[in-house]
């Protein structure tokens, strides 16, 4: 199969790196760390697994990152090389392991990609697993599969960058008839979303800021209009299509994040600024609490910055390294700084028809991000603006890239 692939052999590696830093498309090819070619299908680990064809794989921050050897050597024990990128996904059943039970060759659906206790064949599953938070699980590079925390980052799974993958059949959830595979495609970083809000939602009348307008901002933008209705959301967005995007989602306030905006968003939080010996001013008073959406110091610099003493934030940015970040509101306020990390409760297969994603005995944070799609709470297939066929990963990686030029939300494959 046509699948585009990583790993990162120490000379590779290097070299990667040094052409990168001459041209970013020079991370992509027959001598680089990411490569695109043939692979063989993906073989099933086992009877209660599953393979899929893919019709959509996204492209992930994450994934942007994995290419750009930009991503934390912390997350490496964590993963199995080579992997075929690519976790966000929508596909078709293609053949089943004979011990599953209740799903059927043909079904179109989304795997929710953590390969924790349920998945590695662990009995019994950590403390973290049962307590349902498999994104804590003890056991990423233990059991059955190879070490890694998704499908695409483990070895010999496949991934939404290929043209199969396979997956354990408790990741699935069938796609109700309704929903567009290019919302489907969505439901995974939706599900990150919603976990980060689900985890302590805001109460009504609280005043809240998401920042950074990409795809994960406006999909938490779109997740706390569904699951916290009465807390009005000012979100801070770089570029003007993305104010677009978050005004049609339901923003009660968009401030554009150009130049020096401190005293616009200080203005939407009800802040005010104090004047320092010198630097930038100090705020009292604020957002109740604040999402940081994206990974750079002055995101986090913002939302700690205008949120209220005894406020929240939390960082769902996959950040490594907030260089010359000022931590001090930070004690000086107290406030409480939380990470968030994909989903929790473990999924099972759920049962067709149209209220598919409603159905099971707790509803995990993935089948609630599936259900918010399908009955329109959430209404995000607009956010996918751009899809490229495998071949033109260089164009596709370009375009996820370079959100000011293109315009672009979220970038996807379709196979």
């Amino acid at each position: 199969m046509k699948a585009i692939t990583f790993a990162a052999p120490i000379p590779t590696y290097l070299l990667t790196m040094a052409a990168g830093a001459l041209a970013p498309r020079l991370r992509v090819g027959r001598f680089a760390c990411t490569r695109y070619g043939e692979v063989p299908d993906p073989a099933l680990p086992g009877e209660r697994w599953v393979r899929v064809r893919t019709r959509l794989g996204g492209i992930c921050g994450s994934d942007l990152a994995v290419v750009a050897l930009a991503a934390s050597p912390a997350t490496s024990p964590f993963s199995s090389f080579p992997f075929v990128l690519g976790h966000e996904n929508v596909g078709v059943i293609e053949s089943l392991g004979s011990a599953v039970r209740g799903l059927a060759v043909g079904e179109r659906v989304v795997a929710n990609p953590l390969l924790a206790c349920a998945a590695r064949g662990l009995e019994p599953a950590c403390d973290a697993c049962r307590a349902g938070h498999p994104s804590r699980c003890e056991h990423f590079s233990d059991g059955d599969v190879p070490p890694g925390m998704l499908i695409g980052t483990t070895r010999g799974l496949g991934g939404s960058w290929g043209e199969r993958f396979v997956a354990h059949e408790t990741q699935l959830l069938r796609v109700p008839e309704a929903v567009p595979d290019r919302a489907a495609v969505l439901t995974e970083p939706l599900a990150c979303s919603v976990h980060a809000v689900r985890a302590d939602p805001p109460a009504p009348g609280e005043r809240v800021l998401v920042v950074g307008a990409g795809s994960i901002g406006l999909l938490t933008l779109a997740a706390l209009r569904a699951l916290a209705p009465g807390s009005p959301v000012t979100v801070l967005a770089r570029h003007g299509f993305q104010r677009e995007h978050a005004e049609r989602l339901g923003a009660a306030r968009v401030v554009m994040g150009r130049g020096d905006h401190l005293a616009a968003l200080a203005e939407a939080a009800g802040s005010r600024l104090l004047k320092t010996v010198i630097g930038p001013p100090a705020a009292v008073g604020g957002f109740d609490r604040a999402f940081v959406c994206i990974a750079g110091a002055r995101g986090m610099e913002d939302a700690l910055r205008v949120t209220r003493a005894g406020g929240m934030v939390v960082l769902l940015g996959n950040a490594r390294a907030l260089d010359g970040l000022d931590w001090t509101p930070l004690w000086l306020k107290e406030l409480t700084l939380r990470g968030s990390l994909t989903y929790g409760a473990a999924p099972g297969p759920t049962p067709a028809g149209p209220r598919a994603a409603h159905a099971g005995a707790s509803r995990s944070d993935f089948a609630e991000a599936l259900a918010m799609i399908a009955d329109g709470r959430a209404d995000v297939a607009p956010l996918l603006t751009h899809t490229f066929p495998l071949a033109d990963h260089a164009q596709a990686l370009a375009t996820a890239r370079g959100k000011g030029r293109s315009r672009s939300v979220k970038v996807a494959f379709g196979f």
